[in-house]
């Protein structure tokens, strides 16, 4: 016998209906968004040896932070070296994003009864970002390896333990050298002996000490009194390069060469370029060169400018030595002041003359610290115009 439903008995079942539909609607939609049916994903892949107790769903961790799972595994094609099998991951959108060139995936352990998930590490800007999708793979820490050398070191520690305890125990018992080091009174005054020398002799030697410090003082002060007397030939000497009659006949390259009131203009050119090899002969494409400061220098209107031409040699030319260097380079750059003097370079009138200065630097160093790099055996043609 069939009941029929009354208004409001109808009424609540639909209510109720309802209800049941509506909490299964929201079931599966968070269901749906946990497995990111919803979300903007990305799939990237990544390949390991061994993927044990890894399996579809499996969750992707980013620094941490859940960012996806794995939603596929696939077999190696072939089992010779390199063979991997493959993880397909599926990323949400706002996490692949910052996934770099560099960025690495483990295998990691969680969980006492040891749940599988994929820890990403996502890498650094400065790498770019992750162009074809696949992770580099990392070998997770094993615990059973680092629980065998810890087992390991353990007994050798316990070794260590045994022969320091055998070592005490042949010791107290006057075995060994230290044992009878210990035990033996006659060695023991002995040794003490010894200390008290020791103490002697350092109190000697402290004595030795302060009478040649002493020594030391006295010849510092003699070192201290022929700087005084070299000071004053220098400046001796400097007096007298400086006297009217001498200063024409005495080198001074810095003097020369480095004259903080005026402005310097100079031409460099390689010695290969001016002189016959290892010598102080013009060859014609040096006179060409020359030519060009010729015509240079009879521009210059100042009669207050001033001429110097320093030569230098290169220092690991194995063909010269000091001596000969310095000999060659000063008559390299007399041979450059005569070729400008026979032209009349050095003429400013009828009567003056430019003063003109030759400096052989042989192997070097210029005084002066150059703007722009020059050759390891050069001459340079200097103009200095006063500028006060």
């Amino acid at each position: 016998m069939s009941h029929s439903l009354s208004r409001v008995q109808a009424a609540a079942l639909g209510v109720v209906v309802l209800i049941a539909l509506a909490a299964g609607g929201v079931g599966l939609a968070r269901v749906a968004a946990r497995q990111g049916l919803w979300a903007d994903t990305v799939e990237v892949t990544v390949g390991f040896p061994e993927v044990h107790d890894v399996s579809p769903g499996t969750p992707v961790r980013i620094r941490g932070v859940d960012a996806g799972q794995v939603v596929a595994i696939e077999y190696p094609d072939h089992d010779g070296d390199g063979a991997n099998v493959t993880l397909r991951l599926r990323v949400e959108g706002k996490y692949a994003g910052r996934l770099y060139a560099d960025a690495a995936a483990q295998i990691h352990s969680t969980g006492l009864l040891g749940a599988k998930v994929i820890a990403v590490t996502p890498g650094t800007p400065a790498a770019g970002p992750l162009q074809d999708g696949r992770l580099r793979a990392t070998e997770a820490p094993d615990l059973a390896q680092a629980a065998a050398k810890l087992g390991a070191a353990a007994g050798k520690i316990g070794d260590v333990a045994d022969e320091a305890k055998q070592f005490v125990k042949d010791v107290r018992g006057g075995n060994g050298t230290l044992g009878r080091l210990v035990k033996d009174d006659d060695l023991y005054q002995d040794i003490k002996g010894l200390t008290t020398d020791a103490r002697q002799m350092v109190r000697r030697g402290d004595q030795a000490l302060g009478k040649v410090d002493g020594k030391v003082q006295d010849v510092q002060r003699f070192v201290d009194d022929g700087r005084e007397t070299l000071r004053s030939v220098r400046q001796g000497t400097d007096a007298i390069q400086r006297m009217p009659i001498i200063r024409g006949y005495v080198e001074d390259a810095t003097a020369a060469l480095v004259r903080p009131s005026c402005r310097r203009e100079a031409v460099t050119y390689s010695t290969a370029d001016i002189f016959e090899p290892g010598t102080a002969i013009l060859t014609d494409a040096g006179r060409d060169h020359l030519a060009f400061v010729v015509n240079w220098l009879k521009g210059v209107q100042n009669d207050k400018a001033e001429l110097a031409v320093a030569a230098v040699c290169d220092p690991n030319d194995p063909s010269q030595t000091a001596a000969s260097a310095a000999e060659l380079t000063r008559k390299q750059s007399e041979a450059v002041t005569e070729y400008l003097k026979a032209r009349g370079v050095y003429k400013i009138g009828w009567w003056s003359r430019r003063k003109v200065a030759t400096v052989g630097l042989g192997f070097g160093p210029s005084p002066v610290v150059e703007k722009q790099p020059v050759p390891p055996s050069y001459v340079q043609v200097v103009l200095f115009t006063p500028q006060s």
